[in-house]
This record gives C-alpha cells, sequence and structure tokens, in this order.
C-alpha cells in the first residue's frame, strides 16, 4: 500500500495491509489529525523531504513526529530514543477511505494515559467503512 501527502511530495510504502487503524485522543494524535497502523521501525519506506517535531511541553517525548516540508501533512512517526519502542507509525488517513476498509479501528485512550500502565481504550473496536468513518 502507497499513499502521499496533499501536495504529492512525501510518499510512504507500507510493508504490509495493517490489521488495525488507532484513533487515539492524546493531545499529539489529536492536534496532528492522525490514524495510526504500527509497523517495525525502518519497515515503512519513506520517499520525499520531511520536518521533524519533538513535543517540548514534555521530557523525554516517546516519538518524532514527520510531515512533509512542502504541505506540511502528518506523514508518519518514528519512536524516540527515549521510548524504548522499535516501531514507527503510518498515518492512515494518507490512505483513500476505499484502500482501508475492513480494517479493524481501536480507540485508545491516551489523553487519559499515564505513560505506564497498560493504555485503555475508549470504546469498543470497529470496522472501517462498516460501522467507523475514516474521513
Amino acid at each position: 500500500m502507497k499513499a502521499s501527502c496533499l501536495c504529492d511530495r512525501v510518499t510512504i510504502t507500507l510493508p504490509e495491509r495493517p490489521t488495525s487503524i488507532t484513533f487515539c485522543d492524546c493531545n499529539l494524535c489529536r492536534k496532528s489529525g492522525a490514524a495510526w497502523s504500527y509497523f517495525a521501525r525502518g519497515a515503512l519506506i519513506v520517499n520525499g523531504e520531511t520536518d521533524c517535531f519533538q513535543r517540548g511541553d514534555i521530557d523525554d517525548p516517546m516519538v518524532e513526529l514527520h510531515s512533509c516540508s512542502h504541505c506540511a501533512v502528518t506523514t508518519h512517526w518514528i519512536a524516540s530514543d527515549a521510548s524504548q519502542v522499535d516501531r514507527m507509525g503510518a498515518n492512515m488517513r494518507l490512505f483513500n477511505p476505499s484502500e482501508v476498509a475492513g480494517i479493524e479501528a481501536r480507540f485508545m485512550d491516551g489523553l487519559g494515559w499515564d505513560g505506564v500502565s497498560e493504555i485503555r481504550e475508549r470504546r469498543e473496536r470497529g470496522v472501517i467503512g462498516q460501522d467507523v468513518l475514516i474521513a
């Protein structure tokens, strides 16, 4: 699966069709407008110039958020060294809704997460294109 930002200057290619898309309500996810699928670090192929952003409002931010240097659309994130997680996330909103139809949707309570305990789900899971819209 391959998608691009608004101006087509950055493309991401997934190694495989994801099994789930996560809708998280933490500040970073909510304000970036992204919905994520997760892959092993280095598994996404990213072409084009991106800008990297790390949160300055928390100590040791867990991710480096990447966006197109031209149109500023969020494309992906990479786990920071502080996170000790070996994965990255692709913004699934870059794909057309028909391309992600049938994928499970998860709704995480990132806003209520303390960063240590197991993260909770805000509501029941659904399926993109059936009972969940991605727009």
